[in-house]
């Protein structure tokens, strides 16, 4: 749809909504028929077709309920999140822009966008600041939507296909800054494993380095799988609550956190059928519960600044960040244990991560056809019928 097609349809969406203004229905409107009625049609004028799920998905609800209404996609890659509410909703409640900009954030993208269809909030999800109000890259009432048109077009499809909102933002300033999730927990999670091996090393002097790093890696390996499971509800919530349940022991019969966080490991070793839980060394090491204590709080993020929910973050950003991550080596130096980055360690331990593209790929040309010929199971089940397909 063009620009004046685009124009004359959003025109009639403001009449229509007026309407509805002077007759004292919008209370009247859930956020479905507000959808239906306003935003989706306000969508389509903007050229997106929400018949087809590659370019514009409904996100899923019943997983976390921090998720939003719909993700707008160009060749497979988001382009941006967005968030819908009824016309009777305050827009201006802080909950709803940061549910927005939490999840763009942790999916890896950089715009969220808040819409009653009486306004319309566009954020800059990945920017550093607290606040929202430096977040907020633009806001349009229903009554300017034709006066600043060339504003709101920048939402269109044609427009991201073109990344003009990108280079609109970096003109006017407003997309300078900004640290995104892959950044963002990468930087975390080397800070974790400093605070780690820095602790750990001091209360076990007698550890090498070698020791010391594998189980260091162990340890974040069952941190964030923990994480994980948390935010996908596959688990009941378990760090925090650990931790404040020690937090309020007294001093004199009060365990140490590392040792409560081991019994909790031999826990899950009984219900998750893989090496990750296995009984290990490290478990019995000595520690404080301050290296650990801080790490559990920064794998949950930094509260109003931005937040970690791995429900919603990608394979290729888990994969992308935990390729770097792996890639450092413990060494000694003058001031103790440190961390270096290294590239022969990654290249002698296979530390390389196979984007999801390249697995969709594989799995379509590779492994396709041959399924597309098997009349049963039992076809998979005879080795000839691989190598008659050339497989092996």
């Amino acid at each position: 749809m063009n620009k004046q097609l685009a124009k004359e349809e959003i025109k009639k969406l403001i009449a229509k909504y007026e309407q509805v203004k002077s007759s004292g229905k919008i209370n009247n409107y859930t956020e479905e028929e507000t959808k239906n009625a306003f935003i989706i049609p306000l969508f389509k004028a903007l050229g997106w077709n929400f018949e087809e799920k590659e370019e514009v998905s409904a996100e899923e609800h019943e997983i976390s309920s921090g998720r939003v209404d719909y993700g707008f996609y160009i060749n497979d890659r988001p382009k941006f999140y967005l968030e819908a509410k009824s016309l009777k909703a305050n827009l201006n409640m802080e909950d709803f822009a940061k549910q927005a900009i939490r999840y763009s954030f942790n999916r890896g993208v950089t715009w969220a966008v808040l819409i009653d269809f009486e306004a319309i909030k566009v954020f800059n999800a990945q920017s550093p600041s607290q606040y929202l109000g430096d977040k907020l890259y633009f806001e349009i009432k229903y009554s300017d939507y034709l006066d600043r048109f060339d504003q709101l077009w920048l939402l269109s499809k044609e427009s991201m296909r073109e990344d003009l909102i990108d280079k609109e933002a970096e003109r006017v300033g407003k997309k300078l800054q900004r640290v995104p999730v892959t950044e963002q927990l990468y930087k975390d999670l080397e800070e974790c494993r400093k605070l780690l091996i820095s602790y750990l090393g001091q209360w076990n002097p007698e550890r090498s380095k070698d020791d010391l790093d594998e189980g260091v890696q162990k340890l974040l390996d069952r941190l964030i799988f923990i994480r994980v499971a948390e935010d996908r509800k596959i688990e009941q919530n378990i760090l925090i609550p650990l931790l404040n349940q020690w937090r309020s022991l007294t001093v004199n019969n009060k365990p140490r956190l590392y040792q409560s966080m081991a019994k909790k490991f031999r826990e899950l070793d009984e219900i998750y059928n893989s090496n990750l839980f296995t009984p290990h060394p490290f478990e019995n090491w000595e520690d404080d519960g301050g290296g650990l204590e801080k790490v559990i709080k920064i794998l949950h993020g930094k509260q109003g600044y931005y937040e970690y929910d791995f429900s919603v973050m990608p394979a290729d950003i888990l994969g992308s960040v935990y390729e770097n991550y792996l890639g450092y080596k413990l060494s000694q130096s003058k001031k103790g244990l440190t961390l270096d980055k290294s590239a022969s360690k990654r290249k002698e331990q296979g530390i390389y991560y196979t984007p999801i593209f390249i697995v969709d790929y594989i799995v379509k040309n590779a492994l396709k056809p041959i399924l597309d010929n098997c009349k049963s199971v039992n076809d998979l089940q005879q080795p000839f019928y691989f190598r008659n397909s050339f497989c092996f």
